[in-house]
């Protein structure tokens, strides 16, 4: 398969319907790429923000949101070793539980509709390079051209080794392992994620999100450096975790198998750019080092990735200048604010450590920042 369009857009997943989408709407010729056909399944947490559903509503695929079997999440509850808890209310903003595979797919099926192609159960294996920019992209079978590229394919993107960028490692990764549970016991606050902070899960924490017609996403997410260091693998940590909490967990089963997965975090570095090639997501090393998401960066990312393309296509094109003006943008909007929150992770830590939510006044310190949302990045995209 050849062919050639202004842009190509290497995964369909959020980030890359994302980009998709705004490229076609701005009226770019678009094509996106995918190795896997749709429905597929992704392994993930689930968890939908109330700032990712808005970009939903604003890519245009708000209806189909609604209408997709999904789980109304209120507000959030922090979960420390004695038992104590931090609440938070989302008030009438509320977040969302919903299935990858189902989330996935809506965004796929706008996507089409905006007019951009989607090929599907299509990878590529390298990027092709002219001179020092990149001109489109080559597969088994499948050579694609065009004036700009945005990598949307997660870890271990062709970004990266066009770059020749290392791999993140150690304080730049975390890992997360989930299942799918049935049979738990009523929460003692429906419709609250539960986030449990342990002192086997340094710089990590434990998940219980409310189930989506009877299935709940449960999970353990921790920070590589951490998770290395302690030798414990995933599939324990996991099943300790559930087994410390026997009221939470009585009479529960997990329901296929676990999964796990690696999550690029943000952090002060820009990310990877240069001329012809953009990226998003995963791709571009923007998850949030504190909670694990991911899903409101891949949108807004593939978005201003989108953006920053049409943008630099009706001028001089996708040069170097364009690409490092897209780099600090999305520094600045999602990469920096995230980072920032590694150093809120360090500060529950030691909370935890040191028996400190035991402390009324930090429980009060606690309570004022996850209420006022002060622990949040900024949502500005």
């Amino acid at each position: 398969m050849r062919g050639e369009s202004d842009l190509l857009v290497i995964g369909a997943g959020p980030a890359g319907s994302a980009a998709g989408i705004e490229a076609a709407r701005a009226g770019l010729d678009v094509c996106v790429i995918d190795r896997a056909h749709f429905p597929r399944p992704k392994t993930c947490g689930d968890a939908v923000s109330n700032s990712a559903a808005e970009i939903i509503q604003e890519l245009g695929a708000g209806e189909a949101f609604e209408r997709a079997p999904r789980a109304v999440v209120h507000g959030a509850a922090a979960i420390f070793p004695d038992g104590s808890r931090v609440r938070r209310s989302y008030g009438g903003r509320p977040g969302y539980i919903m299935e990858r595979a189902v989330l996935d797919n809506l965004l796929r099926e706008r996507l089409e509709e905006s007019g951009a192609r989607l090929l599907q159960g299509v990878g590529t294996r390298r990027l092709e390079r002219v001179h020092d920019a990149v001109v489109g992209a080559r597969g088994e079978g499948f050579s694609w051209r065009a004036r700009a590229v945005i990598a949307a394919d997660g870890p271990g993107s062709v970004a990266w080794t066009a770059l020749a960028a290392p791999p993140p490692r150690r304080r730049a990764l975390a890992l997360a392992i989930t299942a799918y549970v049935t049979g738990l016991p009523p929460a003692s606050d429906a419709g609250y994620s539960e986030h449990y902070f342990e002192r086997d899960l340094p710089c990590g924490y434990g998940w219980v999100f409310p189930p989506v017609a009877g299935v709940a996403n449960v999970g353990v997410y921790q920070r590589a450096d951490r998770y290395h260091d302690a030798g414990v693998p995933l599939a324990k940590l996991l099943e300790t975790f559930m087994a410390r909490h026997p009221d939470r967990f009585d009479g529960a089963s997990i329901q296929g198998r676990t999964r796990s997965w690696q999550l690029p975090l943000a952090s002060k570095r820009l990310p990877p750019a240069m001329a012809g090639l953009l990226t998003a997501g995963d791709a571009a090393r923007f998850i949030d080092p504190l909670t694990g998401e991911g899903i409101w960066h891949a949108l807004a990312s593939g978005r201003l990735a989108a953006r920053s393309a049409v943008a630099a296509l009706e001028g001089r094109g996708l040069d170097r200048a364009a690409a490092r003006r897209f780099q600090l943008h999305g520094a600045r909007e999602i990469g920096w604010p995230s980072a920032v929150r590694a150093g809120i992770q360090r500060s529950v830590q030691a909370i935890v450590d040191h028996d400190l939510y035991r402390s009324r006044a930090v429980r009060d310190l606690l309570a004022w920042g996850y209420g006022r949302d002060a622990l949040e990045v900024s949502k500005s995209l």
